[in-house]
């Protein structure tokens, strides 16, 4: 069907929605929520609402109305919640938080098998939609006050997000739709990662524990899934399960322009838990992440004092996608890697005096230029604690001084091993 450029295009909807034809109702969906239709905003209220609801006294008019709610009940009340989210959103009206929740709400009804696809649209829409509301809010801001709104509106909109996603999940399980289980859990992990509430989308991963759950979803939910899990055992300091799940996920990543573009996501947490494995990015992958150069050299080195320089020099970086803990576990690998070396000078001798490893670590840290016998032995005795040294210190009674006695293979243990909850 050809549509009249002057139509309304809720209207144009609303006849495709009648018709059966929901691939193209999705492609109108998707103008709307792009931004696309300005026209709409030049559209008077009340009669556009008339319009939608068919309030009219003639008898066509009745019958036609009637129609449409037999056969799709809400597809109305849809569009026209809808067109008052629209509105208010382009305008940067503080009244669009109401007009979000009740449009998304008004998606449950669309929970059976032939309208399945709108619901999954319009459900990854709850997630983009927040923060594009907040967006053009702060654009059409005209003091510090209505700044200051926006800001706050994101907050209540993250809140409000959660609850319309607790309440689809709840008739998901009423209506028991396995397909629709994980890609639920999956936005709300976005939106607790993306506000820092970690400990809370660790509560969302339990799902995978339904039987069967992963296998009956969709393979691109699954994927989605796994991402979030490997982030969420890089929490746990469980790095070979977190860079096994990452992995996986970068295996599926398709040779699209999207799938580059999800993969760039995936590297940024692999690259730097994968050092706990002993893995080093090669350089063409190092020439895509700069940030990731000066940090994988000093690790790699025993560097501390390059370690910390890329900490400091990124820090908004790794404070950005929650890494800033996992950087000073990387200065613990690092240290490892220092005292290895020392182990490597001294011809992998099974004594070495800690007044060498003191040398080394002034070297090291030219900020920390005189580090005392005691700070040396802390940082040993952590590291033995941890397994990452095989060894043990000791005071040599005679000539008053500490050293180390090693085992024949001390850095056998690999960083990967090591129970980092300890």
């Amino acid at each position: 069907m050809i549509a009249k450029k002057s139509e309304n295009i809720l209207l144009i909807i609303l006849r495709y929605f009648r018709e059966g034809k929901c691939l193209e109702a999705m492609t109108c969906l998707k103008r709307i929520f792009a931004g696309k239709e300005q026209s709409l905003l030049g559209l008077d209220l009340e009669q556009t609402l008339k319009q939608l609801r068919l309030e009219n006294d003639s008898e066509t008019c009745k019958r036609l109305n009637e129609n449409t709610r037999q056969s799709h009940p809400g597809w109305v009340e849809l569009l026209c919640s809808l067109f008052q989210y629209y509105v208010e959103r382009e305008r940067g009206s503080a009244n669009v938080i109401d007009h979000f929740e009740n449009l998304f709400k008004n998606t449950k009804w669309l929970l059976d098998e032939q309208r399945q696809q709108i619901f999954q649209f319009l459900c990854k829409q709850v997630f983009s939609e927040q923060y594009k509301i907040v967006q053009i809010m702060k654009k059409k801001a005209k003091d510090s006050e209505a700044v200051k709104r926006a800001s706050h509106a994101q907050e209540t909109l993250e809140s409000k997000s959660l609850q319309i996603f607790q309440e689809m999940g709840r008739e998901i399980n009423l209506q028991n739709m396995q397909r629709l289980k994980l890609l639920n859990a999956n936005q709300q992990m976005k939106i607790y990662f993306k506000s820092f509430k970690f400990d809370r989308a660790a509560d969302c991963d339990k799902v995978e524990k339904e039987q069967n759950l992963l296998l009956t979803s969709p393979k691109q939910d699954q994927v989605t899934y796994h991402y979030y899990k490997g982030r969420i055992l890089i929490f746990h300091s469980k790095f070979v399960d977190a860079s096994q799940y990452l992995t996986k996920v970068l295996q599926e990543c398709p040779r699209t322009q999207k799938g580059i573009s999800c993969a760039r996501q995936v590297l940024k947490y692999l690259i730097p838990i994968n050092m706990f494995m002993g893995r080093y990015p090669k350089k063409e992958l190092i020439e895509q992440f700069k940030e990731y150069d000066l940090l994988c050299t000093s690790v790699k080195q025993g560097n501390i004092a390059g370690l910390q320089e890329a900490i400091d020099k990124y820090r908004q970086i790794w404070i950005k996608r929650s890494l800033l803990i996992l950087m000073d576990q990387l200065k613990v690998l690092c240290y490892r890697n220092l005292c290895r070396k020392v182990w490597l000078i001294n011809q992998k001798g099974n004594k070495i005096l800690l007044n060498q490893f003191q040398k080394a670590f002034r070297i090291s840290h030219p900020q920390n230029n005189n580090p005392t016998i005691s700070e040396v032995c802390c940082i040993i005795a952590n590291l033995i604690y941890l397994q990452l040294i095989q060894g043990q210190i000791y005071l040599n009674n005679v000539k008053d001084i500490y050293a180390i006695t090693l085992s024949p293979d001390p850095f056998k243990n690999r960083p990967h091993e090591i129970n980092w909850q300890n």
